[in-house]
């Protein structure tokens, strides 16, 4: 086995036998409606709340390439599908929300990212690389060409 250097964060790439695997970040969970538009019109923006997938997608760089999921953070494993987008644009918002009553002061932060993402194929994780929370869910995974997918 050995490694292909590619520029990005996301492109190192090895290479077996044939077969070429590459390291992604996963962003899980996703919604089956959202993965059904990006493959009908190959360009999605999203907006990530969720905690895992923030840490995820928070040191990335456009250009870099993500396997979105619809599987749950805690189920994917070897085997799991998903779908390979490239980065176009992303942009980070912190909403600031204060709620007060007579009796009470309450202040909230939360964090998002919004992503415009670029279809670039399928792909089917070979194993996880990490997925320690506040951390990047990083996956390996071959691309899966139509005649492969199952």
């Amino acid at each position: 086995m050995r490694k292909a250097n590619n520029p990005g964060v996301n492109s190192q790439c090895m290479v077996d036998r044939g077969s070429v695997s590459m390291k992604y970040i996963a962003l899980t969970g996703i919604s089956s409606q959202v993965l059904k538009e990006l493959q009908d019109n190959r360009i999605r923006t999203l907006e990530i709340r969720s905690p895992h997938n923030f840490y995820s997608v928070h040191g990335s760089d456009v250009g870099d390439l993500v396997l979105l999921t619809r599987t749950s953070y805690n189920d994917v494993r070897a085997g799991t599908i998903g779908m390979i987008a490239r980065i176009r644009s992303k942009q980070v918002a912190i909403h600031h929300i204060m709620q007060i009553t007579e009796d009470v002061f309450e202040e909230c932060e939360t964090f998002s990212t919004r992503l415009q993402l670029e279809l670039k194929g399928i792909a089917r994780v070979r194993k996880v690389e990490e997925n320690d929370l506040g951390k990047p869910f990083i996956v390996e995974a071959d691309e899966v060409t139509y005649l492969e997918a199952r």
